[in-house]
């Protein structure tokens, strides 16, 4: 009789688990989710894509530059129309990150391409520094832009900072049993939230305010323009820059999912404080 009663006990204190637990789990996942998401949108270089449209160069070209695609209609060599046909530029797909800008080709077909006067460069190269082998010429930035694309920058690294300091601070709050440190983390998420927030928005304005409207127009970046610097014929691939297509990418909308858990972890976080106000952590562990 006494060993079923001792059994029956101990079924009980396996049963009964305290609600905070679980709630302390959700919130445990949820922040390392956000952590996840939000770091890797911001570490990855996918964040827009710039695409050539063939129909639009080929109207483009008429007689002034000539036009040859390579790699299944991938990349587009630009010459002059005179009878030496000298290489302007090629027109590659690109893709780009916060502070980088990568070519969206195979080391194999750079390789390839190189047999027709395809410089050879990197695969990716820092947003700020100036371009790809010297041709910045073809589209020169703003100071506009150069202050926005600092700022975006900027606020990306503070907010891998806060998130940093966050998860260190959170553990410290939820281990140690300290309300104000557990509050602060949630403080903490939301500010994270808010410069993804500024960096995730610069990001998204930043071509309505930096694409070429016409063939004199010089702003933005020369995202997707790969050669020697323009010279006297820069003119012939400016006037191509208006075929480009900006698109956003797969980074970018995890930013986006990575700001909105962000916030939800903060609510989390700040009502976690609340509940281990009434119920610490070690009296949830010990009822459970």
């Amino acid at each position: 009789m006494e060993s079923d009663a001792s059994g029956d006990d101990d079924a009980g204190w396996n049963c009964s688990v305290h609600p905070s637990v679980f709630f302390l789990l959700g919130t445990l996942i949820l922040t390392t989710c956000a952590t996840g998401m939000l770091c890797a949108a911001i570490m990855t270089d996918h964040w827009e894509e710039v695409t050539w449209n063939g129909a639009s160069l080929d109207n483009m070209a008429n007689n002034t530059v000539r036009l040859q695609w390579l790699l299944d209609k991938t990349v587009a060599k630009v010459t002059t129309a005179d009878s030496k046909e000298r290489t302007l530029a090629f027109l590659v797909p690109m893709h780009g990150g916060i502070w980088t800008l990568c070519v969206s080709l195979t080391d194999e077909e750079i390789n390839l391409l190189g047999r027709v006067g395809f410089p050879s460069l990197r695969s990716c190269v820092n947003y700020l520094s100036g371009g790809i082998d010297g041709i910045r010429s073809y589209e020169p930035k703003t100071d506009w832009q150069h202050r926005m694309q600092n700022l975006s920058i900027s606020c990306a690294l503070v907010c891998l900072i806060i998130l940093g300091t966050a998860a260190l601070v959170g553990a410290f709050g939820v281990f140690q049993h300290q309300l104000s440190a557990v509050l602060v983390t949630g403080v903490m998420y939301l500010l994270a939230a808010s410069f993804a927030l500024f960096s995730l928005t610069i990001i998204h304005f930043k071509r309505l305010h930096g694409r070429p409207h016409s063939e004199d127009a010089a702003l933005g970046t020369v995202d997707g323009v790969v050669g020697p610097a323009g010279g006297a014929h820069a003119q012939g691939v400016r006037a191509l820059l208006p075929a480009r297509r900006f698109t956003t990418s797969w980074s970018l909308d995890l930013g986006w999912g990575g700001v909105m858990l962000c916030v939800m972890t903060s609510v989390l976080w700040i009502l976690l404080s609340k509940i281990m106000r009434f119920n610490p952590i070690g009296s949830m562990i010990q009822s459970s």
